[in-house]
């Protein structure tokens, strides 16, 4: 359900037929439709992933965070280079426009939780238990 709602949503923020909203202008309506699509689907690729309803993909609920963060930095690296080609490249004129900006804060925030993830598990935040 929530996927679907958020492909819904999101592929709202790519047309232009919702109404004029705060200082009559459709794109605010577009953003919003957009962001809330995004975290539609954000919060149902967490319940797939961890089987349950949150918000906050902690590393206690990781598997195995020691090997995974690799993983996690590659992916964050690549959503940062997405950023970069949407904004940067002719594929920016066809999505909406703040898409870089937002496909950059969400790569940020993939590859700082994988750092995070090296520095506790392998790094020099390891909690050493004797």
């Amino acid at each position: 359900m929530l996927l679907a709602s958020g492909v819904i949503f999101l592929s709202f923020s790519f047309f232009e037929f919702l109404p004029a909203g705060p200082w009559l202008d459709a794109s605010f309506s577009r953003g919003m439709s957009g962001l809330l699509g995004l975290s539609l689907l954000y919060l149902s690729w967490f319940e797939y992933v961890f089987k349950e309803a949150g918000v906050v993909p902690t590393i206690a609920k990781w598997k195995h965070p020691e090997s995974t963060w690799k993983t996690v930095v590659v992916a964050g690296l690549s959503v940062l280079g997405l950023s970069w080609i949407s904004g940067n490249t002719g594929a920016g004129d066809v999505l909406p426009e703040p898409t870089a900006m937002l496909l950059m804060l969400i790569g940020l925030l993939i590859t700082y939780t994988g750092f995070y993830a090296y520095l506790v598990t392998n790094g020099p935040l390891k909690d050493e238990e004797e």
